[in-house]
């Protein structure tokens, strides 16, 4: 899989790129279908669509990595 950039390391042009991105939390479990990331005021699961070209990849216990236009970043 690519590299996955911190989302504190993009620049600001691919920042400026993403729709707003309002981080909530985590939930964890050992079990991926019990895994939740708030984001925006929503709840979305491994391998949902954010929004169109953004996806929600995977879900660690205090962050998240998502791919948006094939590129690779995690929150916070």
């Amino acid at each position: 899989p690519a590299a996955v950039t911190p989302w504190r390391d993009l620049t600001e042009a691919q920042r400026r790129d993403l729709p707003a991105l309002a981080f909530g939390g985590t939930v964890y479990s050992d079990q991926r279908s019990a895994r939740m990331l708030v984001l925006n005021g929503r709840v979305f699961r491994e391998g949902e669509t954010i929004v169109p070209d953004l996806v929600l990849e995977e879900i660690g216990p205090r962050s998240a990595v998502l791919r948006w236009r094939g590129e690779r970043f995690s929150l916070p």
